[in-house]
């Protein structure tokens, strides 16, 4: 009899073992704000250039990393990046962004983004996770009409005031992503969060002097 029992509890252990893995391979391949340091890539950018690649590959639209620097300390720019008030006037393709949950350094936010026509705007709830340690955050999507919304960020100071570096994992949800909504996200969205950085505090050095 106990033969027999653990005959059948063969194929159940299996299953768990493939689930760990799973679970495991997961968590290795999550973007983590510890890892994006200046010295991980091969250059910087100067000035007001802000630098946007994608590098391609498995099942997403790829791996996208933004670099560019903001005039402003890093604490600052950590304060506004964590100000869920001034998520939809920094994150231009965010529409909408609840906060569903908090304890401490743990949040879930229901975010609604903003595509482009002929697309309809699609939703995703995410688990955030801060540290002000570090002054870096990241995020995974765990339910929505996205596929997938995983990354992170992360803030240091530089000659300009901050510099920041953020790479993000994303897939739309879409049977075919378009060549031009690859662009579009490369060209506008993906750089977006610099130059919407740069024209808050700009805003508010402008209403300081006033």
């Amino acid at each position: 009899m106990q033969l027999k029992e653990n005959r059948c509890n063969i194929p159940a252990m299996k299953a768990i073992a493939l689930a760990f893995c799973w679970i495991f391979a997961t968590a290795a391949y999550a973007i983590e704000p510890s890892s994006l340091q200046p010295g991980n890539f091969s250059s910087l950018p100067t000035g007001s250039e802000v630098r946007a690649t994608l590098d391609r590959g498995g099942d997403t639209v790829g791996l996208v990393t933004v670099i560019g620097h903001i005039n402003a300390t890093p604490q600052q720019v950590y304060a506004a990046l964590t100000d869920n008030k001034l998520s939809t006037r920094i994150f231009k393709s965010v529409k909408e962004n609840k906060e569903r949950y908090r304890n401490g350094n743990h949040a879930r936010y229901y975010s609604v983004l903003d595509f482009p026509w002929p697309m309809d705007d699609r939703w995703s709830l995410n688990d955030t996770v801060f540290y002000p340690d570090i002054l870096g955050l990241r995020w995974n999507r765990v339910d929505g009409s996205i596929k997938v919304n995983e990354g992170a960020w992360r803030l240091f100071p530089s000659d300009q005031g901050t510099l920041i570096i953020y790479q993000v994992r994303f897939d739309p949800g879409l049977s075919l992503v378009p060549d031009w909504l690859v662009e579009y996200g490369m060209k506008k969205e993906a750089p977006g969060i610099v130059y919407s950085l740069r024209n808050y505090f700009s805003g508010q050095s402008s209403a300081l002097r006033n």
